[in-house]
């Protein structure tokens, strides 16, 4: 049987395409292997976000081709694709022709056939990006007990500094009965914790007729798949409305947190972001899902140096984030993207001192975390447990999720992963957590 391996860069959005396209393949035959070695054909999944993940792409397109080398591996074909592809294909495949075949964002959906037809194809890059309502088929690549289910593409928002709806275009939901019937089925296969993703999840539904939201949507999941775990990833604060956080409050397999991303807290810097949710409506929505559910962990993500941000404005948004609103969260500085409304903006910032003020968020968002970390020390939690090895394991609590934040180390657990055991949290180190085991959850 002929061996595939894979490359998956970026999001856990891009994850999900990747999972897809591997349905395909190992459907149409194909083998997986860990090994880039073994390979007949490499397929990689590429981000196009920002400078540093571009980079990374294009270091690892570049070390595939290699493997069509006889003394490297015996690769005769290479497949690039995702969001690099989608915004630079004609540059790719001027500056890199060892690559066999460049699919586009609409094309996944058709990648097994695109293999089988061999090379010569025209990546159509006009044809949206592929959206899953048919269901096809996707092989897991993270841990069994835990998935990602993407409920839409694209985004509306047009912020300055991102290129992402050049790349994916306009926010499309995806139909709920196929993400109820693609969660059915995961939760038939033993998946435990359900992460929903988009761009932003709190504009489900408004494309959709009849109109739909997330909060019906969830209310579908619940009575009809009845997953353990629903996590909500990337809401925008102005989308959170008073009856998720209802069904948040009263629905236990809704995990108690949220990923707010914010990006900043200063007012100009906000409208020059062409962010919609002015410090006061962050500050004020903030204390209401606080207010509706006492113990709610929060992540946010933030963008420091954006061109023009003054040391007065930095200064701001690192006081906000020492006043603790944040339990987790991530901060990026600032990269310039070529057909994005920031990118001639005057004056730029230097990449030194971006770096350095990314650093200070992050001191200070240390303390924040050790705090919080230092308040569940005594408690005892329901942990999902990810790994488990000699009578140890690794996993999280509801207000951890996966690969973004910390874990929780736990002791003197007998069995295996992908269930749910009750710990008391013993300590923290770092980001992360330690428990012992003390009864199933």
């Amino acid at each position: 049987m002929a061996k595939l391996g894979v490359v998956s860069l970026g999001c856990s959005k891009n994850l999900v395409d990747t999972e897809v396209m591997l349905g395909q393949l190992i459907g149409a035959g194909w083998e997986l292997t860990h090994d880039l070695r073994e390979a007949q054909l490499i397929l990689i999944n590429t981000c196009g976000f920002i400078g540093p993940a571009k980079e990374e792409s294009i270091r690892h397109i570049l070390e595939a081709v290699q493997y069509k080398a006889t003394d490297r591996g015996v690769c005769s074909k290479v497949v690039v694709t995702g969001c690099l592809v989608q915004r630079y294909a004609a540059e790719l495949r001027q500056e890199i022709p060892e690559v066999d075949l460049w699919i586009s964002l609409g094309e996944i959906g058709e990648l097994a056939q695109l293999v089988e037809n061999g090379p010569g194809h025209e990546p159509d890059l006009d044809r949206q990006p592929f959206l899953n309502d048919r269901n096809l088929r996707r092989f897991q690549a993270t841990v069994p007990h835990l998935a990602y289910v993407k409920i839409a593409e694209g985004c509306n928002h047009r912020c300055s500094y991102c290129a992402i709806p050049l790349i994916k275009g306009k926010f499309r939901s995806r139909n709920p009965e196929a993400v109820l019937e693609e969660v059915k089925s995961l939760v038939q296969a033993g998946v435990r914790e359900i992460n929903l993703i988009a761009q932003d999840i709190t504009m489900y539904g408004v494309d959709l007729q009849p109109r739909t939201n997330l909060t019906e949507l969830l209310k579908k999941l619940i009575d009809q798949a009845g997953p353990a775990w629903i996590r909500l990833l990337y809401a925008y604060p102005s989308g959170i409305t008073p009856e998720l956080l209802r069904l948040m409050a009263e629905q236990p397999s809704v995990c108690n947190y949220l990923d707010l991303p914010i990006q900043h807290i200063n007012g100009r810097i906000l409208k020059l972001m062409n962010r919609h949710d002015s410090p006061e409506l962050i500050k004020e929505r903030l204390a209401e899902i606080r207010a509706a559910l006492p113990g709610v962990v929060l992540r946010t993500s933030l963008i420091v140096g954006l061109p023009t941000e003054t040391a007065a404005e930095f200064e701001e948004l690192r006081q906000f984030v020492a006043e603790g609103f944040f339990q987790q969260l991530g901060v990026f500085a600032y990269s310039r993207e070529e057909g994005t409304a920031a990118y001639s903006l005057k004056p730029q910032i230097s990449a030194k001192e971006k770096e350095r003020r990314r650093q200070l968020i992050m001191e200070e968002q240390r303390e924040v975390t050790a705090r919080f970390l230092e308040k569940q020390v005594g408690t005892r939690q329901i942990i999902l447990v990810d790994q488990a090895q000699d009578g140890r394991g690794i996993g999280r609590t509801a207000g951890f999720a996966p690969e973004v934040d910390g874990v929780v180390s736990i002791a003197g657990m007998p069995g295996s992963a992908g269930r749910f055991i009750l710990g008391e949290i013993t300590g923290y180190e770092g980001y992360n957590l330690n428990a012992k085991y003390l009864t199933e959850g």
